[in-house]
Protein backbone atom coordinates (compact mmCIF):
# COMPACT_ATOMS: atom_id res chain seq x y z
CA UNK A 1 0.00 0.00 0.00
CA UNK A 2 1.22 3.52 -0.81
CA UNK A 3 0.60 5.97 2.04
CA UNK A 4 1.28 9.71 2.18
CA UNK A 5 1.81 11.23 5.62
CA UNK A 6 1.35 14.99 5.88
CA UNK A 7 3.38 16.35 8.77
CA UNK A 8 6.56 14.91 10.25
CA UNK A 9 5.69 15.60 13.87
CA UNK A 10 6.54 12.97 16.47
CA UNK A 11 3.33 11.19 15.46
CA UNK A 12 4.20 11.34 11.77
CA UNK A 13 7.76 10.18 12.41
CA UNK A 14 6.81 7.10 14.42
CA UNK A 15 3.90 6.28 12.10
CA UNK A 16 6.13 6.40 9.03
CA UNK A 17 8.66 4.05 10.64
CA UNK A 18 5.94 1.60 11.70
CA UNK A 19 4.42 1.56 8.22
CA UNK A 20 7.78 1.04 6.53
CA UNK A 21 8.57 -1.86 8.86
CA UNK A 22 5.21 -3.32 7.84
CA UNK A 23 6.31 -3.19 4.20
CA UNK A 24 4.28 -0.22 2.99
CA UNK A 25 5.54 2.45 0.60
CA UNK A 26 5.56 5.76 2.46
CA UNK A 27 6.15 9.40 1.55
CA UNK A 28 6.19 12.08 4.25
CA UNK A 29 5.39 15.70 3.32
CA UNK A 30 6.76 18.24 5.81
CA UNK A 31 6.67 22.02 5.43
CA UNK A 32 9.53 22.86 7.81
CA UNK A 33 12.96 22.67 6.19
CA UNK A 34 14.63 22.31 9.60
CA UNK A 35 12.46 19.32 10.47
CA UNK A 36 13.08 17.78 7.05
CA UNK A 37 16.83 18.10 7.54
CA UNK A 38 16.55 16.23 10.84
CA UNK A 39 14.58 13.43 9.18
CA UNK A 40 16.49 13.09 5.91
CA UNK A 41 19.51 11.44 7.55
CA UNK A 42 17.36 8.72 9.14
CA UNK A 43 14.45 8.29 6.74
CA UNK A 44 16.11 9.45 3.53
CA UNK A 45 14.18 10.34 0.40
CA UNK A 46 10.81 9.27 1.80
CA UNK A 47 10.67 12.76 3.36
CA UNK A 48 10.05 15.68 0.99
CA UNK A 49 9.76 19.35 1.86
CA UNK A 50 6.37 20.70 0.93
CA UNK A 51 2.98 21.92 2.09
CA UNK A 52 0.39 19.17 2.49
CA UNK A 53 -2.34 21.74 1.84
CA UNK A 54 -0.85 22.61 -1.55
CA UNK A 55 -2.08 20.71 -4.60
CA UNK A 56 1.23 20.84 -6.44
CA UNK A 57 3.19 19.56 -3.46
CA UNK A 58 0.78 16.66 -3.01
CA UNK A 59 1.11 15.89 -6.71
CA UNK A 60 4.90 15.88 -6.34
CA UNK A 61 4.53 13.45 -3.43
CA UNK A 62 2.63 11.03 -5.67
CA UNK A 63 -0.91 11.62 -4.44
CA UNK A 64 -2.36 10.54 -7.79
CA UNK A 65 -1.44 6.93 -6.99
CA UNK A 66 -1.75 6.97 -3.19
CA UNK A 67 -4.05 4.52 -1.44
CA UNK A 68 -4.23 6.48 1.84
CA UNK A 69 -3.37 9.95 3.08
CA UNK A 70 -2.77 10.58 6.79
CA UNK A 71 -2.68 14.24 7.93
CA UNK A 72 -1.01 14.71 11.33
CA UNK A 73 0.17 18.33 11.35
CA UNK A 74 -0.49 20.53 14.40
CA UNK A 75 -3.04 22.63 12.45
CA UNK A 76 -6.56 21.28 12.02
CA UNK A 77 -7.19 23.44 8.96
CA UNK A 78 -4.09 22.08 7.21
CA UNK A 79 -5.16 18.51 7.94
CA UNK A 80 -8.65 19.16 6.61
CA UNK A 81 -7.46 20.80 3.38
CA UNK A 82 -4.94 18.01 2.79
CA UNK A 83 -7.69 15.39 3.15
CA UNK A 84 -10.06 17.33 0.89
CA UNK A 85 -7.42 17.67 -1.84
CA UNK A 86 -6.59 13.99 -1.53
CA UNK A 87 -10.25 12.96 -1.89
CA UNK A 88 -11.52 15.37 -4.51
CA UNK A 89 -8.47 16.15 -6.64
CA UNK A 90 -6.45 12.94 -6.47
CA UNK A 91 -9.22 10.40 -5.69
CA UNK A 92 -7.28 8.90 -2.76
CA UNK A 93 -9.35 6.04 -1.40
CA UNK A 94 -8.92 6.69 2.34
CA UNK A 95 -8.11 9.78 4.40
CA UNK A 96 -7.17 9.97 8.08
CA UNK A 97 -6.64 13.14 10.12
CA UNK A 98 -5.83 14.20 13.65
CA UNK A 99 -7.57 17.19 15.22
CA UNK A 100 -6.60 19.33 18.20
CA UNK A 101 -9.92 21.11 18.70
CA UNK A 102 -12.72 18.59 19.38
CA UNK A 103 -15.24 21.15 18.08
CA UNK A 104 -13.85 20.50 14.60
CA UNK A 105 -14.76 16.83 14.65
CA UNK A 106 -18.22 17.40 13.18
CA UNK A 107 -16.99 19.39 10.16
CA UNK A 108 -14.31 16.77 9.45
CA UNK A 109 -16.97 14.06 9.40
CA UNK A 110 -19.42 16.15 7.33
CA UNK A 111 -16.66 16.66 4.77
CA UNK A 112 -16.14 12.89 4.62
CA UNK A 113 -12.74 12.47 6.23
CA UNK A 114 -12.77 8.71 6.72
CA UNK A 115 -11.09 8.52 10.14
CA UNK A 116 -10.83 11.44 12.59
CA UNK A 117 -8.52 11.07 15.60
CA UNK A 118 -9.02 13.53 18.44
CA UNK A 119 -5.66 14.48 19.93
CA UNK A 120 -7.40 14.61 23.29
CA UNK A 121 -8.01 10.87 22.99
CA UNK A 122 -4.30 10.36 22.38
CA UNK A 123 -3.42 12.41 25.47
CA UNK A 124 -5.95 10.45 27.51
CA UNK A 125 -4.38 7.24 26.28
CA UNK A 126 -0.94 8.48 27.30
CA UNK A 127 -2.22 9.32 30.78
CA UNK A 128 -3.84 5.92 31.09
CA UNK A 129 -0.59 4.24 30.10
CA UNK A 130 1.31 6.21 32.75
CA UNK A 131 -1.04 5.42 35.66
CA UNK A 132 -2.73 2.16 34.68
CA UNK A 133 -1.87 -1.30 33.43
CA UNK A 134 0.94 -1.12 30.90
CA UNK A 135 -0.52 -4.08 28.99
CA UNK A 136 -3.45 -2.03 27.66
CA UNK A 137 -3.06 0.98 25.34
CA UNK A 138 -5.92 3.06 23.95
CA UNK A 139 -4.95 4.12 20.42
CA UNK A 140 -7.98 5.89 18.96
CA UNK A 141 -11.73 6.21 18.82
CA UNK A 142 -13.20 4.95 15.57
CA UNK A 143 -15.92 6.31 13.33
CA UNK A 144 -18.44 3.71 14.48
CA UNK A 145 -20.05 4.95 17.74
CA UNK A 146 -18.34 3.52 20.85
CA UNK A 147 -15.80 1.59 18.78
CA UNK A 148 -12.14 1.89 19.77
CA UNK A 149 -8.76 0.59 18.63
CA UNK A 150 -6.63 -0.74 21.47
CA UNK A 151 -3.44 -2.73 21.84
CA UNK A 152 -2.98 -5.44 24.44
CA UNK A 153 0.37 -7.01 25.31
CA UNK A 154 0.10 -10.64 26.39
CA UNK A 155 1.92 -11.31 29.71
CA UNK A 156 3.97 -14.47 30.21
CA UNK A 157 1.43 -16.06 32.56
CA UNK A 158 -1.67 -15.43 30.40
CA UNK A 159 -3.88 -18.42 29.68
CA UNK A 160 -3.87 -17.65 25.94
CA UNK A 161 -0.11 -18.23 25.64
CA UNK A 162 0.35 -21.29 23.42
CA UNK A 163 -3.19 -21.15 22.03
CA UNK A 164 -4.07 -20.63 18.40
CA UNK A 165 -5.89 -17.38 17.74
CA UNK A 166 -8.96 -19.32 16.58
CA UNK A 167 -9.14 -20.95 20.03
CA UNK A 168 -9.45 -17.62 21.84
CA UNK A 169 -13.11 -16.77 22.45
CA UNK A 170 -13.25 -13.02 21.89
CA UNK A 171 -16.30 -10.88 22.69
CA UNK A 172 -18.84 -10.95 19.81
CA UNK A 173 -18.10 -7.46 18.48
CA UNK A 174 -14.34 -7.57 18.90
CA UNK A 175 -11.61 -8.79 16.56
CA UNK A 176 -7.82 -8.75 16.28
CA UNK A 177 -6.59 -6.74 13.30
CA UNK A 178 -2.79 -6.98 13.71
CA UNK A 179 -0.17 -8.80 15.76
CA UNK A 180 3.31 -7.42 16.44
CA UNK A 181 5.91 -9.90 17.66
CA UNK A 182 9.21 -8.24 18.51
CA UNK A 183 10.04 -6.38 15.25
CA UNK A 184 7.69 -8.41 13.04
CA UNK A 185 4.24 -7.33 11.89
CA UNK A 186 2.05 -10.43 11.51
CA UNK A 187 -1.33 -11.13 9.96
CA UNK A 188 -3.77 -12.45 12.61
CA UNK A 189 -4.34 -15.84 10.97
CA UNK A 190 -6.62 -18.33 12.68
CA UNK A 191 -3.72 -20.77 13.19
CA UNK A 192 -1.33 -18.18 14.65
CA UNK A 193 -0.03 -19.46 17.99
CA UNK A 194 0.16 -16.68 20.58
CA UNK A 195 3.30 -16.21 22.65
CA UNK A 196 4.18 -13.98 25.59
CA UNK A 197 4.80 -10.31 24.75
CA UNK A 198 2.79 -10.50 21.54
CA UNK A 199 1.15 -7.10 21.04
CA UNK A 200 -2.37 -7.52 19.67
CA UNK A 201 -4.10 -4.58 17.98
CA UNK A 202 -7.83 -5.09 18.35
CA UNK A 203 -11.04 -3.30 17.43
CA UNK A 204 -13.61 -3.52 20.19
CA UNK A 205 -16.59 -1.73 21.70
CA UNK A 206 -16.23 0.24 24.90
CA UNK A 207 -18.57 -2.09 26.77
CA UNK A 208 -16.52 -5.13 25.65
CA UNK A 209 -13.07 -3.65 26.22
CA UNK A 210 -12.60 -4.91 29.77
CA UNK A 211 -13.79 -8.41 28.85
CA UNK A 212 -11.40 -8.51 25.89
CA UNK A 213 -8.54 -7.37 28.10
CA UNK A 214 -9.27 -10.03 30.71
CA UNK A 215 -9.44 -12.75 28.06
CA UNK A 216 -6.06 -11.81 26.59
CA UNK A 217 -4.23 -11.24 29.87
CA UNK A 218 -5.98 -13.41 32.46
CA UNK A 219 -4.51 -16.58 33.91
Amino acid sequence: MFIIIVGCSETGYHLSKLLMVAGHEVVVVEKSLARCQLMWEELGSVVIQGDGADQEDLKRAGAARADTLVAVTDRDETNLVACQLAKHIFSVGRTIATIKDPRNQTIFRVLAVDVVVNSGDLILGALERSIADQNLHHLMSLRVPNAVLISVTIPEDAAVVGQRLEQVELPPRSFVSLVIRQDRVMTPRADLVLVEQDELYAVTMRDEEQTLYEILTGV
